[in-house]
């Protein structure tokens, strides 16, 4: 996800949403029957959830959110069963965003339904409203856990299922959501459009986007396994499709260094996201205004198309794992520059991406891990994107390429369709490069701020030295490479292994130095000082 700057308000207890019901319930699948009008915001939702018990209860809950100042759902029926089609009417409670279920006669472990029908308009989730051109659109945006706005879930990426979206609507519009295009029906001045997606998904990333689209293929090297497209706004359609073609280039690179895409298909969306770009599971929506005709949305496409392999697939177990997802796909698409425009246009990015992480240290110091943030709006942050960025840049010089994309594809292969927390990669590094990588993993994610280096050079009886000073509150172990520079105008490479608060290293040469250029090559997240 690339996050844009504005204001959504989420509670401090949103951290903990639905966390609790992970060891009660498991949802299997999802079936959303939505539908939605032009003349009012109000959405009608029949659903039918199917899951299982983990473990005794009279009763548990899945998230809806609960009608407030006349935003929200009110529950009109409930019912359930573990035969279809013979559901009966259960007791239920809809109070502070939980929908709790009687569940007494269900046994532990067998698969049963839940089938529900609520209506009301939707606070965020479903953003509903018109786009720059003055359109009525209505888009999914549930990204951290605002899906249950508008369909009743356990809202956590640790609880994956699949899903169906049945969508009535106007016949004037488009519909695109997750997973594979089943059918359209003819009902009175509407239609209604189907959408399956057997892959299991978080629900942050299970959306609906519905406009009036144009549309367009993107051929790419995958095409016989998968299709792609660009659905842009009727409106300035052309400026969409030159835009995301750069989409098959991006595709191709990580089909070839990852594997093989993970979902049915892969379309490209102009929306009315909150967010920069929103990687929703073969659908990624952009932000309409990303759209320019410029062919400037290499970088955003890049990220939200790495997504898919990170973040989508191969999950964060929790929310504090976020760098899982969104490091991740930062740091690929630092390599996709690296693979297309070479090295120097590759580290260009990432000493902006080491600056966002200095400037952003200063009022925030907290680890990559970080347990205490107040919201989860909180993580989307330099910690998360660009520090997690530069960790996986220092891992891969800290193993070797080929230990890295062997870490990569392992982990991958591993965790797809599945969760992962931090330590789940950290133990497949270990395992492939058969180095003990504790305390590297140690002071990069769990600990706060970066080296930040006191630098001092001299000469005495004849001999040149550098002191290093490290002036941060904890001291970080590190090779720094340093460009030594003769007054002949010739330079050698040093590597010296820092790892004390301060010392000093002798440099053993004949040739007078004129001066140095600290890590050259851009291999380490750090930060220079003055006296």
């Amino acid at each position: 996800m690339k996050h844009l700057t504005f204001l959504l308000a989420l509670s401090v207890s949103f951290a903990s949403f639905s966390q609790d019901q992970q060891e009660i319930i498991d949802v299997l699948d999802y079936n959303v029957f939505l539908s939605v009008y032009d003349e009012h915001d109000t959405i009608l939702v029949s659903e039918r959830v199917t899951l299982k018990l983990l473990q005794r209860v009279d009763s548990f809950y899945l998230d809806l959110h609960s009608v407030q100042g006349g935003k929200g759902m009110k529950v009109l029926s409930a019912s359930s069963g573990i035969v279809a089609d013979e559901e009966v009417t259960v007791p239920y409670t809809h109070r502070d965003d939980q929908l709790w279920i009687s569940c007494s006669t269900i046994p532990v472990g067998e698969k049963f339904h839940v089938e529900l029908l609520f209506s009301g308009i939707p606070e965020t989730g479903l953003i509903i409203g018109e786009n720059k051109f003055g359109k009525r659109t209505f888009f999914g945006d549930n990204w951290p856990n605002r899906a249950h706005h508008w369909f009743a879930c356990v809202d956590h990426p640790a609880d994956k299922a699949t899903v169906s979206f049945f969508v009535t609507h106007p016949k004037k519009y488009d519909v695109i959501a997750t997973g594979t295009y089943l059918s359209e029906g003819e009902l009175p001045g509407q239609r209604m459009s189907s959408y399956r997606s057997e892959i299991n998904l978080p629900t942050k990333v299970m959306v609906v986007g519905i406009a009036e689209f144009d549309t367009e293929v993107i051929n790419h090297d995958h095409s016989e396994l998968f299709e792609m497209h660009a659905w842009v706004y009727e409106d300035g359609a052309e400026n969409g499709f030159k835009d995301m073609a750069v989409a098959a280039d991006v595709v191709n690179y990580f089909v070839k260094e990852i594997g093989a895409y993970p979902f049915e298909k892969l379309d490209h969306v102009q929306s009315t996201t909150q967010f920069g770009g929103m990687e929703n599971a073969g659908n990624i929506f952009y932000d309409e205004n990303a759209v320019t005709g410029q062919e400037k949305m290499e970088a955003l496409i890049a990220h939200e198309v790495a997504h898919q392999w990170f973040g989508n697939s191969a999950s964060e177990a929790d929310w504090q794992h976020l760098w899982l997802s969104e490091g991740f796909a930062t740091y690929f698409t630092d390599l996709y520059w690296e693979n297309k425009y070479g090295t120097e246009a590759m580290n260009e990015r990432l000493l902006n991406e080491r600056n966002r992480v200095i400037l952003f240290s200063k009022r925030y110091d907290h680890p990559v891990l970080d347990t205490t943030y107040a919201s989860l709006m909180d993580l989307l942050n330099p910690n998360s994107y660009q520090k997690g960025a530069w960790f996986l840049h220092m891992l891969r010089n800290e193993v070797g390429d080929a230990a890295f994309w062997s870490g990569i594809r392992t982990y991958y292969e591993k965790f797809k369709y599945g969760n992962a927390t931090t330590k789940d990669f950290e133990q497949v590094m270990k395992e492939v490069s058969k180095q003990d990588l504790s305390v590297f993993f140690h002071q990069w994610l769990r600990e706060s701020l970066h080296p930040i280096l006191l630098i001092n050079n001299d000469r005495k009886c004849g001999k040149d030295f550098l002191e290093i000073e490290q002036q941060q509150s904890h001291v970080f172990e590190f090779d720094l490479e340093v460009e030594v520079l003769f007054k002949d105008g010739s330079s050698e490479l040093r590597t010296l292994h820092v790892s004390k608060q301060k010392e000093r290293f002798k440099l053993k040469t004949k040739k007078k130095i004129s001066g140095f250029k600290y890590d050259p090559n851009v291999k380490l997240l750090f930060e220079m000082v003055e006296y």
